[in-house]
C-alpha cells in the first residue's frame, strides 16, 4: 500500500510539472488541438466513403464501426497523453546518458522512463472519444446500462496493451543505439488498430490478436462491448498482455545490463 502511494504521489507530481510546461506553449496546444481534430475527420470520412457504397463491412454496420472509432480515439488518447512521449525519448535515454540520471533514483527507473513527458493536451481526444460511443451507442447495438460500467475496463486494457506493444518495439534501443527504423515499423503495424479486426484477412487478424495484438486497443474491447467476448477469448487476451509484459521485463533487465556494462 505504501508502495502504491509513493508512486501515486509520483505520476500526480509528474503531471503537474508537464502541465506547467505545457501552459508556457500555448501555440503548441492549439496546433496538436488541430492535428489530432485533422486525424479523427480522416478516420470518419474514409467509412463515410466506404459505407457509401455497402450497408456492412465483414459484418459491421457503419454506426458500430463509428463507435468502434470513439472507444479506439478515447484508448489511444490515454496513451497519447500519459506514456507515448515517452517512447520518442528512448533514444535519448541510452544515446546521451539521461538514463544514469533515472538509476540513480530511489525508485523504479522504468517508472520514471514512462512517465516524464506527457501531452496533456491529448487528453481532449479522449472526451472526442467517448462522445463518439455515447452518441453511437445505441444505434450499434450497444446494451448500455450496466455494461457502461466495462467500458473503463476495456479502456484500460486497451491502453495496457498500447503501452506493452510500445515498449515491445523501443526496448531494443539498448542495441540498435537508434530507434527511428523500429519506430516507423511500429506505426506501420498500429495502421491496423484503426480498423475493426474482422475486416482482415485470417493470418493477418491472427497476428493482430496474438504476436501484435493492435487489435486490443480498440477492435476488441468493441467487439466486448457490442457483443461479449467467449472465455477462451477473453483468457486469450489475458495471457497475450501477460506474455508482452514478461517480454517487456526480460528484456528491460537485460538492456539495463548492456547499459550498465558499457558504462562502467
Amino acid at each position: 500500500m505504501a508502495t502504491l502511494t509513493k508512486y501515486s504521489r509520483l505520476f500526480a507530481t509528474q503531471v503537474k510539472n508537464n502541465f506547467v510546461r505545457e501552459a508556457v506553449y500555448r501555440s503548441n496546444f492549439v496546433t496538436m488541438l488541430f492535428t489530432d481534430l485533422v486525424w479523427i475527420a480522416v478516420e470518419f470520412a474514409l467509412f463515410t466513403v466506404i459505407y457509401a457504397n455497402t450497408d456492412t463491412l465483414a459484418g459491421w454496420t457503419k454506426e458500430q464501426v463509428f463507435f468502434f472509432l470513439g472507444i479506439f480515439f478515447a484508448s489511444d488518447a490515454i496513451n497519447a497523453t500519459f506514456f507515448q512521449r515517452n517512447f520518442w525519448q528512448f533514444s535519448d535515454l541510452v544515446n546521451k546518458g539521461e538514463l544514469d540520471i533515472l538509476l540513480t533514483k530511489p525508485v523504479s527507473p522504468a517508472f520514471l522512463a514512462l512517465t516524464r513527458w506527457m501531452s496533456l493536451t491529448s487528453i481532449l481526444n479522449f472526451f472526442f472519444g467517448i462522445a463518439i460511443a455515447i452518441k453511437y451507442a445505441d444505434a450499434s447495438g450497444f446494451a448500455g446500462g450496466l455494461r457502461w460500467a466495462l467500458v473503463p475496463v476495456w479502456l484500460a486494457i486497451g491502453v495496457a496493451a498500447s503501452v506493452l506493444l510500445r515498449f515491445a518495439f523501443a526496448v531494443w534501443v539498448f542495441w540498435t543505439d537508434r530507434s527511428w527504423a523500429i519506430t516507423r515499423l511500429y506505426f506501420q503495424f498500429f495502421g491496423l488498430a484503426t480498423k475493426p479486426d474482422a475486416i482482415f484477412p485470417a493470418a493477418i487478424r491472427y497476428t493482430i490478436m496474438t504476436f501484435l495484438p493492435f487489435a486490443f486497443i480498440g477492435s476488441v474491447p468493441t467487439r466486448a462491448l457490442l457483443w461479449g467476448l467467449s472465455p477462451l477469448e477473453t483468457a486469450g487476451v489475458v495471457l497475450v498482455l501477460i506474455a508482452f509484459y514478461v517480454f517487456d521485463v526480460v528484456f528491460w533487465r537485460l538492456g539495463l545490463r548492456r547499459y550498465q556494462s558499457a558504462s562502467s
